[in-house]
Parts: structure tokens; sequence; C-alpha cells
């Protein structure tokens, strides 16, 4: 019940009907879909909804929400997350002075505030897939990521061009590979399972992404063992 409320209230805070954008994507572990995600750009805010679905809801719950204010070249102002799993909650909202590299952190359920060095264009993973996007010569470069206060340099590289099959039919599509390297020396904190897994030394990720103007997010792999995660397109709207 205090789950149901909380999404309510921020799909009605946080969410706007007015929006350029809207990506809704099934993750999948051995072909099943465990999580549905949605992800929707209005401009001005990327609003990202993760939740389970059917027989995973069961072994996982989980009903997310990630929403990322940015300003030119989807740069956050503010990153703010709201986590209800089975056995872990979270409220959080960051702000980013980027003049002074820091970053400030406000804890709605542990009353705690603090701030924590960043990267000049450190980037939650939302708003660097975004940027990723639209890089206008996408073959090879960083990215600066941050990753529950820690900062991490990804690597991409155009590996291949081809040809694949999608919801929208079929589709030329660039292959990105990322590759991850954690900069600063602290500890990984335990956090959300979507965003805890997604950036590690150990895996990478690559994205299928369409050979046009719009860029779109096809489908993607993510390296886990014992058995990959698999992210794939179910519908995508403007």
């Amino acid at each position: 019940m205090k789950k149901a409320v909380i999404s309510s209230l921020v799909f009605c805070l946080f969410i706007t009907p007015l929006f350029s954008e809207k990506l809704d994507l099934a993750i999948k572990y051995l072909g099943i879909t465990a999580v549905k995600v949605q992800m929707v750009d209005n401009g001005k805010q990327i609003t990202t909804h993760a939740r389970a679905t059917g027989l995973a809801s069961i072994v996982a719950q989980l009903d997310n929400y990630y929403i990322t204010e940015y300003e030119g070249n989807y740069l956050p102002t503010s990153y703010k997350k709201i986590i209800a799993q089975k056995d872990y909650l979270e409220d959080r909202i960051t702000f980013y002075d980027r003049e002074n590299f820091v970053a400030v952190r406000n804890d709605n359920i542990l009353h705690e505030k603090f701030d924590y060095k960043i990267h000049q264009d450190s980037r939650d993973f939302f708003a660097a897939l975004y940027q990723l996007r639209f890089i206008p010569e996408l073959d090879s470069g960083y990215l600066w990521l941050d990753a529950n206060k820690l900062i991490w340099r990804a690597k991409y590289k155009l590996i291949k061009k081809e040809s694949i099959k999608t919801v929208l039919g079929k589709k030329d599509a660039l292959v990105i590979e990322l590759d991850f390297e954690k900069i600063s020396t602290s500890n990984k904190e335990n956090t959300d399972m979507l965003t805890n897994n997604l950036v590690d030394e150990d895996k990478n990720l690559i994205f299928w992404i369409s050979d046009d103007d719009k860029r779109i997010p096809l489908k993607a792999k993510f390296t886990m063992k014992p058995f990959a995660v698999s992210w794939e397109l179910l519908k995508y709207e403007e």
C-alpha cells in the first residue's frame, strides 16, 4: 500500500504528458522479461520508471523512479531517486555545482546531507545514455558518470554497424561498446538493484542505436554471470 501511494505521488509530481520522446523497454534475463522500463524526455527532464513484472516481482519487488533535470547536452542540474524495493527504500536528490566540482546529496529518509567531488562532466547513467546517443561522430571517446557518488569513466567505442530486426521494423544500427573504470578510490555503496549493477569494471555494456538522426536505443546487452542481461525496445513515441 505504501509503495502504491509513493508511486502515484511521484507519477503526479514528476511525469508530464508534454514530452518530446517516450521509450518503453524490457529488461530480460534468460529470455524472460523481468523488468519493464519507461523513459520520458520532455526537453528539460528525463523520468525513468523501472518496475518488476510477473514472476520476477515475487523474487525481486522493484518499483523505482529516477528523475534527471538537465540543461544543454543532457548535463544534469539535479538527479532524484525514489526507490521502493522489497528490503530497500531510498528517497534522495542530488544537486550539481559544476563550477566547484561538487555534488550535494540530500537523503529524505535518513535525513542526511553531504557533498562529494564530481568530474565537471559527470552525469547519472540515464543522462549519459542520452548524451551518448547524440554525439555527432560516434566513433570512440569517454563519458563521465556519477554512479552513486563515485566518479566513473566510461570508454565508448563503435565496434560495428549492422541491420537488426526491431519493433520498429528492420533498422540499421550502430553497435557501441562501453567499458567502465572507477576513478574514485572509495568502495561502491549498496543501492537499488538497477543502477547498482549497471556500472562495473568487470562488466561491459553493448548498445544498438539506430543509425539515423533519432539515434533510438534499440537494444542492449549487459555481461553478467552466469547469463547476460538484455534490454529490448518495446515501443517508441514522439
